[in-house]
């Protein structure tokens, strides 16, 4: 059961193109706490990876707030966020489905999607790759943080009800 009033952390991991961006946002204005796209962090504009050091500090930053929503898969600092969160989701969802959205996203500049703009080789096969490379990582930090809620959505619909939850019940348990 989920503790609406003192559920205040929440971190998102999934493949590119599940949604993490979008429904963050959707849960930040829903919640009205911040909301933190790690791509923004990790990147230049220009694309380039920033220093790991200045990344590794900005999260740090982050997640000593009271509040907080950060969507993102940075698995080097992934237990950072895992050891923080009331919630941790995992947008489980059909590669074919992330596929589809990723090359949607080409089309549609005028939504924030985080910090991926362009559909590359490499996407695709980390996003085809994600769940085998890491599912042992994902459940060894569950076993490791038991307190942390952990909460699965494997379609769009896991995802609106949940929000559904917080949007109808803002107050309650569930």
């Amino acid at each position: 059961m989920i503790d609406r009033a003192n559920t205040k952390k929440f971190a998102l991991i999934g493949l590119p193109g599940s949604g993490k961006s979008t429904f963050a946002s959707k849960l930040g204005r829903v919640l009205n706490i911040p909301v933190h796209h790690l791509d923004k962090h990790m990147f230049e504009p220009d694309g380039k990876k920033k220093d790991k050091q200045e990344f590794i500090e900005v999260q740090k930053s982050i997640l000593s707030q009271e509040a907080w929503v950060v969507e993102g898969c940075s698995f080097s600092t992934f237990e950072m966020r895992f050891a923080k969160a009331d919630i941790l989701i995992y947008f489980h969802f059909s590669r074919f489905i992330c596929f589809l959205r990723l090359f949607k996203r080409i089309f549609n500049y005028e939504k924030d999607f985080g910090g991926l703009r362009a559909v590359t080789m490499e996407i695709l096969k980390y996003t085809w790759k994600f769940d085998k490379e890491k599912r042992a990582r994902i459940e060894e930090l569950r076993q490791k943080y038991p307190q942390t809620e952990f909460i699965i959505f494997r379609n769009q619909k896991d995802a609106d009800s949940f929000l559904k939850l917080f949007i109808e019940s803002p107050n309650d348990h569930f």
